[in-house]
């Protein structure tokens, strides 16, 4: 049984502290305290630095700018806050577990939704009258009024474990599927993370071409000719306005589609997906506001692709939005920042060898997070 409960009935909503530091002051010392900022990944943690912590972690923080719930994150361990990132205190902290926190973000990210502005900002008035759907013990009596005392807290931990599991196995099938071998850094890896090199413009125009991948079907009919999920006979990833999954949010017939691989995707439109960038490996098509974009220069790797893919998004971020759209005439005439040889010569070895070392920090850091799970 569910009923609906305001979030302003469950938490007590505030800024977090923050130092009153530039960003470039507070990360003059290293460490290991994590800082939080208005962003959408990375559980809002923009960097570390040494200083001591501002907040005691154990609540949910979001940032109370334009993003919406997106910026919803668990906070385990003590953190420095950030003047936009706001703390959802809970009144009975004692019931509340890494668990229930998550369940409850998800019910605040499901019942938020979108449309979220600048005249109509995701701040904690209006986060307080969100009302959400949670668990509640049944009781024997039909006339009784529930209250914060009748939330069925076993359920959501139960249910938050049962997810957790299932993620689990995923992880371990991707584990066995990537290799175990080689995720440990070498001492090669962390030079190659740690050097430092020149760095170089480069016209996007000068580096990329845009490349064909529509649809083939004269009666093209999304509902009938797209699936959600991959199977058989919807084999061909689609890339559209989707923020996540790669740019995927369905999969088309082989022979309905033109494909390209080995290129690079850009959304050019969305509320939240403008500007976003991925590396299509893989053959792929476009449904609609996106388009792909091939490399001019020659033998190219994956890694090299997702090193590009990154530092044009790095560019398309900043500069585009859902007001001004991420077209490839604008896109085209912007400039990206690479890493270059003495010669002023593109250093794809680098590029090479710097995402090789990201997958195996990556990977490694994977395997302590399944251990985390593990309890």
């Amino acid at each position: 049984m569910f009923k609906e409960f305001k979030i302003g009935e469950l938490f007590d909503i505030y800024p977090t502290k923050a130092y009153k530091l530039t960003n470039s002051e507070i990360f003059l010392s290293e460490g290991e305290t994590p800082v939080l900022s208005n962003s959408s990944t990375n559980n809002g943690i923009s960097g570390y630095c040494g200083l001591e912590p501002t907040e005691q972690g154990n609540i949910i923080t979001f940032s109370d700018t334009t993003s919406g719930a997106e910026t919803m994150f668990y906070q385990p361990n003590p953190f420095i806050g950030y003047p936009h990132v706001q703390g959802m205190h809970p009144y009975q902290p004692e019931k509340w577990n890494r668990r229930s926190f998550l369940y409850v973000i998800s019910c605040i990210r499901k019942s938020a939704g979108n449309g979220w502005s600048y005249a109509v900002k995701f701040n904690r008035a209006l986060v307080k009258e969100i009302s959400i759907e949670l668990p509640v013990i049944l009781s024997r009596d039909p006339n009784h009024i529930y209250t914060l005392e009748d939330i069925d807290w076993k359920y959501m931990q139960d249910y938050i474990a049962d997810i957790e599991k299932s993620c689990l196995e995923k992880i371990d099938l991707h584990l066995e599927s990537v290799g175990l071998d080689d995720c440990e850094l070498s001492d090669d890896d962390r030079k190659i993370l740690d050097i430092h090199l020149e760095f170089k413009s480069f016209r996007i125009d000068d580096l990329f071409t845009r490349v064909s991948a529509k649809c083939k079907k004269p009666d093209f009919d999304k509902k009938r000719d797209t699936s959600k999920i991959l199977n058989r006979e919807f084999c061909v990833p689609l890339v559209n306005a989707k923020l996540g999954n790669n740019g995927i949010m369905f999969y088309g017939r082989e022979d309905d589609w033109e494909t390209q691989e080995m290129c690079i995707d850009i959304i050019q439109n969305g509320a939240v997906a403008t500007g976003s960038v991925y590396a299509q490996p893989q053959p792929v098509a476009v449904l609609w506001d996106a388009y792909l974009i091939r490399p001019v220069f020659k033998d190219y790797s994956e890694n090299i692709l997702l090193y590009v893919a990154k530092c044009i998004e790095k560019v398309t971020k900043e500069q585009f939005s859902y007001d001004n759209k991420a077209t490839w005439n604008r896109v085209r005439n912007c400039e990206i920042v690479l890493p270059v040889k003495d010669n002023g010569e593109i250093h794809f070895d680098y590029m090479e060898r710097y995402i090789q070392a990201v997958k195996k920090s990556v990977i490694s850091n994977l395997v302590k997070y399944k251990d985390s799970l593990s309890d």
